[in-house]
């Protein structure tokens, strides 16, 4: 990997150029799922899916992007792969906790159901939920890029990442990945407001 290109890259990424992030993602993407898929073996008898782990990765990747300074004396590489091996091992810990047994055999629950669990939710109670979804979804929304609000404003019109990737003209991978970096934002959201 050129250590050149990456400081360029991560220099980009960190001003919000989606193209540098989209290429870093592409670089990266190949480790990060070889990584998940060897820690998904020490961690299937708690319930732990690889999707799960390969979102906790690119949380840590995130970081490493986010926080990357061309001043410390390890390259990019050295540093993201130690902030997706923290992210991940910090994952694990507390995924394979005991004391959260119940939570991670919990079976997932796809959109259809949720809607179906929603709309059984009395009136008083669906319109509080609206409500703090609309909010998350604004705070959520100050923190994405115009690229990723793009995105997620097509998905939550019901369209898939391969119409996205269509209408905007992108690769659906990049969409994928952009995606992903929505998910994690959210993510961070709802953590931040428990």
């Amino acid at each position: 990997m050129k250590k050149d290109n990456d400081y360029e890259l991560v220099l980009l990424a960190q001003e919000g150029n989606e193209d540098a992030i989209n290429a870093l993602y592409k670089k990266y993407t190949p480790i990060i799922v070889k990584k998940s898929k060897n820690a998904i073996l020490s961690t299937t008898l708690h319930g732990i899916e690889i999707d799960d782990i390969i979102q906790e990765c690119f949380v840590g990747f995130d970081e490493a992007i986010k926080n990357f300074s061309q001043n410390d004396k390890a390259t990019f590489y050295t540093f993201s792969m130690l902030c997706v091996e923290r992210q991940l091992s910090n994952y694990v810990r507390m995924a394979t906790r005991t004391k959260d047994k119940v939570l991670n055999e919990a079976i997932n629950i796809d959109d259809a159901t949720i809607k179906k669990i929603r709309s059984s939710i009395d009136i008083e109670n669906d319109v509080i939920g609206q409500v703090y979804d609309k909010n998350m979804l604004i705070d959520v929304r100050k923190s994405l890029t115009s690229f990723e609000k793009n995105v997620l404003d097509m998905r939550l019109k019901g369209l898939s990442i391969d119409e996205i990737a269509d209408k905007l003209n992108k690769d659906k991978k990049a969409i994928y990945n952009t995606f992903q970096r929505i998910k994690v934002k959210f993510k961070k959201i709802c953590e931040n407001d428990n």
